[in-house]
């Protein structure tokens, strides 16, 4: 009996090493990033490219190349779900995100455009990342959760939220102190907790996410959320202290400033690369150091959801072996993952009652994708009007023009009608939102 329980205790830790999720956010700004990813398709279980940020109600904005067609490409095999992150006018508003989160009448405008984002492009959910939300709105922000939830949720659609580190529900300053874990763990469906910055731009040199600290991080986040729901995130950056000023950098910046310097790479008790030339001190992460994190995540909290990691196009390349659970050494790639399609054109088309209007869609080829897709469109059922499509087939590239026409009779309002491409067992479907106004009415003159 003793030998069939320690083998089904073997199986179980084995099952959930296996079952660990992955997960990137995307920068959009940085082309290193796409680059990455490419390089490193159906690795990932989960994208978060940053695409939106805020406007001044806490709707979604889009970044500079947000839904770029190519970058979600090369999101392919993984469920997508983009961030939004609280920045006005370039950095993180808690003042503007107490006001948001401040009346049920907000909160409802920032959740419905949220899930109708989610909904419109067809994303499989939502990252939330709201950073610097003042303690004091700690329960209204609560409460703006579990409003975005219950729309995403009615669309099948899932909701990330991303959280500060902390080890204990005392550490409750603006930020950590706004994020009520117990109940963002019953509302999430994943908590990625950003276990860097221990050490950071303002602070002395030091290690960006020390051992011992994640270690503690981790075992207040299993005392109150669920554990399959968290996501343990982990740096691929470093920091340059020097009197001039801290400066972020990338593996290869590291590897390049310490090689121009005579600097020696060392790793400190926690596995963290760093090296000292006058008076800078730098440390970063090289695939061996973020393995000693993994592997500490592994041991003593194995039953964790998965992985996050700021951020894409910054890393050592090795750290994908670490992720597909390989040494740094001869990995095996991952197999090619399959052909797909997605569509590509507008989200909206405008007309006034009695009049028509076009759009032009195109079929966006996957991973090699050269089939023929039939054209359907699932028109709503109280429009009073047609929705037609030029051609009845589409290839990669062409172009497929879609017309709504009205009447003077077609009521004003807003319409919804889905454009879906079908080829074989592939489909790929685009919600498409129809702006009917009011019939123009001549006066004659008096």
């Amino acid at each position: 009996m003793r030998i069939a329980a320690v083998a089904v205790f073997l199986l179980l830790c084995a099952a959930s090493s296996f079952a660990y999720r992955q997960s990137a956010w995307i920068p959009p700004w940085n082309a290193e990033a796409l680059t990455s990813m490419q390089s490193n398709l159906g690795v990932l279980t989960e994208s978060n490219p940053v695409w939106y940020s805020w406007n001044g109600d806490g709707t979604p904005l889009k970044n500079w190349n947000a839904e770029n067609d190519t970058w979600r490409a090369s999101m392919t095999g993984t469920l997508l779900l983009p961030t939004v992150q609280n920045i006005v006018q370039d950095r993180f508003d808690g003042g503007v995100a107490a006001a948001v989160f401040a009346t049920p009448a907000s909160r409802e405008v920032a959740a419905y455009a949220i899930a109708q984002l989610a909904i419109i492009k067809s994303y499989d959910g939502i990252d939330i990342d709201y950073e610097r939300v003042p303690s004091a709105s700690r329960a209204d922000f609560t409460e703006f959760l579990n409003t975005l939830k219950e729309k995403l949720h009615a669309a099948n659609k899932k909701l990330s939220v991303t959280v500060y580190a902390k080890t204990s529900d005392r550490d409750n300053w603006n930020g950590p102190g706004a994020e009520d874990w117990p109940a963002i763990g019953r509302i999430a469906d994943s908590v990625k907790i950003m276990a860097y910055d221990y050490s950071y731009s303002g602070s002395a040199p030091g290690p960006i996410a020390p051992l011992d600290w994640i270690d503690r991080v981790a075992t207040y986040a299993q005392s109150v959320i669920p554990n399959d729901k968290i996501m343990m995130a982990l740096p691929w950056y470093g920091y340059d202290w020097s009197p001039a000023g801290t400066k972020s950098l990338t593996y290869t910046a590291a590897i390049q400033l310490a090689a121009s310097n005579g600097a020696a790479i060392s790793h400190d008790v926690n596995g963290e690369a760093t090296f000292t030339f006058g008076a800078h001190t730098v440390f970063f992460q090289d695939a061996a150091s973020y393995k000693k994190k993994v592997q500490l995540l592994e041991e003593r909290h194995a039953s964790i959801g998965g992985f996050a990691a700021w951020s894409a196009g910054v890393e050592d390349p090795g750290i994908w072996s670490v992720i597909r659970g390989a040494s740094t050494n001869g990995a095996t790639p991952p197999p090619a993952p399959p052909a797909g399609m997605m569509i590509s054109g507008p989200v909206s088309i405008a007309m006034n009652a009695g009049n028509s209007a076009s759009g032009d869609y195109h079929l966006v080829a996957i991973n090699g994708f050269s089939g023929t897709a039939t054209v359907s469109i699932q028109a709503p059922n109280d429009f009073k009007g047609s929705v037609t499509a030029e051609s009845a087939t589409a290839t990669s590239g062409g172009t497929i023009r879609i017309t709504a026409a009205t009447t003077a009779a077609t009521p004003p309002g807003t319409y919804q009608f889905r454009l879906k491409l079908t080829s074989g067992v592939l489909t790929a479907e685009q919600a498409v939102t129809l702006s009917v106004s009011a019939w123009p009415r001549r006066h004659s003159a008096r």
